[in-house]
């Protein structure tokens, strides 16, 4: 009698469970901390947009208060994980994330998210208030409309090669001197198939708003978000909300650093009265 063989994405989920958060290279894999703090007051814990890896938040280390820690998020298929094969399951994503950043949420935390990190950053937030965990102090999502309005009507992950590097090289997500490289855009094409995929596919199920503050990062010149699609994201929580722009485009990664310090000054003064 044969005996039956798991489904490929039920075995990488499993392989993952097997991984995630259950020593310490593991944890460096998925998360890199550029800047360690001996004993933080909180974490910062940070996701990359679509083909970005944790690379992307080296430039926040010195710009965020001194006791708080810079945790980005390293997604499997890039830097130093580039051999390991890429993940476009959000469940088998997630199983790896919060197994790596258990052990870290031992004090205050704050999510932020950049494009489609911001989705990653909702979507965790969810699963740890499904899972009992500390909720983080506040989630800050960016440059993204609010997910109950998202609607993916010309899907990015089946165009045509050139036409998938122009309109992402449009979004500001990828460097010119690497479009420029064939061989370094074949092994970041898969890269970017993947991550769209991940996200064009995922939909939408209302839940209850959750119970954290939550602040919108925008660029006054972003061609790709409008403005009415991001305040929707105040349904999304039961505590206070903000919408900030700043004058940036769609990539606003930068401009975000020095807001995300002063909401975290913000936090200090509040946890202190």
């Amino acid at each position: 009698m044969n005996t039956p063989q798991p489904s490929a994405g039920t075995a990488r989920s499993a392989g993952y469970l097997r991984l995630a958060g259950r020593n310490r290279l593991t944890d460096r894999k998925w998360i890199a901390r550029p800047r360690r703090v001996a004993d933080p007051r909180l974490r910062v814990v940070c996701f990359p947009h679509i083909g970005g890896g944790a690379a992307l938040y080296n430039g926040w280390t010195g710009r965020l208060p001194a006791d708080t820690e810079l945790c980005a998020v390293r997604l499997p298929g890039r830097e130093n994980r580039v051999e390991e094969p890429l993940v476009d399951e959000l469940p088998v994503l997630l199983d790896g994330i919060e197994g790596a950043l258990a052990p870290l949420l031992d004090r205050p935390y704050v999510l932020f998210g950049h494009c489609s990190g911001s989705m990653l950053a909702f979507q965790l937030a969810r699963r740890l208030r499904a899972a009992g965990r500390r909720m983080p102090s506040l989630l800050v999502v960016s440059s993204i409309e609010a997910p109950a309005v998202r609607e993916i009507t010309d899907p990015m992950h089946v165009l045509p090669r050139e036409e998938l590097f122009r309109r992402f090289a449009d979004y500001g997500g990828i460097a010119p001197s690497v479009l420029a490289d064939p061989d370094l855009m074949a092994l970041f094409e898969p890269v970017i198939r993947a991550d769209y995929r991940l996200i064009e596919r995922l939909a939408y199920h209302p839940e209850p708003p959750l119970d954290v503050p939550l602040t919108v990062i925008g660029g006054l010149h972003d061609p790709v978000v409008e403005y009415g699609a991001m305040t929707h994201w105040r349904a999304e929580t039961s505590r206070p909300f903000s919408l900030r722009l700043v004058d940036a485009g769609h990539f606003v990664v930068d401009e975000a650093a020095d807001l995300v310090a002063r909401m975290l000054a913000e936090l200090s003064t509040e946890e202190n009265q």
